[in-house]
């Protein structure tokens, strides 16, 4: 009897054993369909989709700021608000900071401007000034937005380690001869943060009982600064289209670029097509597309 007992109890362990295994392997199963289902939808979404025959306009509002600029925080305030309500893509163009970069200074010396902060609202020309008070701006961008976009784009971004493949496709929804029209590409980087002058954010509303920056500090220790210029994937005005558009034709270039010292989860790809006139007040950003540094944005 006692072996009897001794016998029933190793057969209950080794039942118990088989029913943990049988229900590890199962969870093992479902995890491997779950993974497989999430890389197909993955493939699928990062399929472009047929070029449309029209596209969705949206502006593209580079500002220029720095830390040192006492004014600046309303600047980043009223591109945020824009970027909140309408269609809008905003780049922010640090000078003389720690964050600043040469391609800056070219377009501010490039292109007319108003002071600090001021903004290119699709690089549009009003009164002979590009880089325009941000007063002007709301009113620019819904000036800008009743225009019909002729061109469109769409991105394809996936980091591989410590770089990043891009892919751009581009397209007009017209014949036309591209002369003048280029194609320029951004990677910009949000909550960028860091210590001294470089980076703590001058702030000339810390007395202004009505500003969101009331007693937030002069300057703003570990301010976030959004939406900062990091690389130029193209040359400072954009790269040609090479050969003549049609409806349906797509052109499709690819980069790839070292993403080492930034915050990947807070990278962004910024692509959009310019019209380069003989003048700066001739130039304008006929539409522009945004996506996440690992995403993918159709047409739209």
């Amino acid at each position: 009897s006692e072996r009897k007992n001794k016998l029933e109890r190793i057969d209950f362990t080794h039942l118990k054993d088989k029913i943990m295994i049988n229900i590890i392997h199962k969870i093992t199963f479902a995890l491997l369909l779950l993974l497989v289902f999430c890389c197909e939808d993955s493939n699928i979404n990062r399929e472009f989709s047929d070029t449309p025959t029209s596209f969705t306009k949206k502006v593209l509002l580079e500002e220029f700021t720095g830390s040192w600029c006492g004014y600046c925080p309303s600047g980043a305030e009223i591109l945020q608000n824009l970027m909140n309500s309408y269609s809008v893509i905003g780049v922010a163009l640090h000078s003389s900071d720690d964050m600043s970069i040469a391609h800056t200074s070219v377009l501010e010396s490039f292109y007319p401007s108003s002071g600090y902060p001021s903004g290119m609202v699709d690089r549009i020309n009003f009164d002979g000034i590009v880089g325009l008070n941000r007063g002007y701006w709301s009113y620019i961008t819904d000036q800008q937005l009743q225009k019909s976009a002729i061109c469109g784009l769409a991105i394809n971004s996936e980091i591989s380690g410590d770089s990043v493949n891009i892919q751009i496709r581009s397209a007009f929804d017209t014949t036309m001869t591209m002369e003048n029209y280029n194609l320029n590409v951004y990677i910009i980087e949000d909550d960028v943060q860091g210590e001294g002058y470089g980076y703590d954010q001058r702030n000339y509303y810390n007395d202004d009982a009505e500003s969101s920056f009331y007693q937030l500090g002069d300057p703003i220790i570990n301010y976030k600064h959004n939406q900062t210029l990091r690389k130029v994937l193209t040359n400072t005005y954009g790269i040609p289209f090479t050969s003549s558009s049609s409806p349906g034709t797509e052109f499709i270039d690819n980069f790839k670029e070292d993403i080492t010292n930034f915050n990947k989860n807070k990278l962004s790809v910024v692509a959009f097509i310019t019209y380069n006139g003989a003048a700066a007040t001739n130039h304008e950003v006929l539409n522009a597309q945004k996506c996440d540094i690992d995403g993918f944005q159709d047409w739209d």
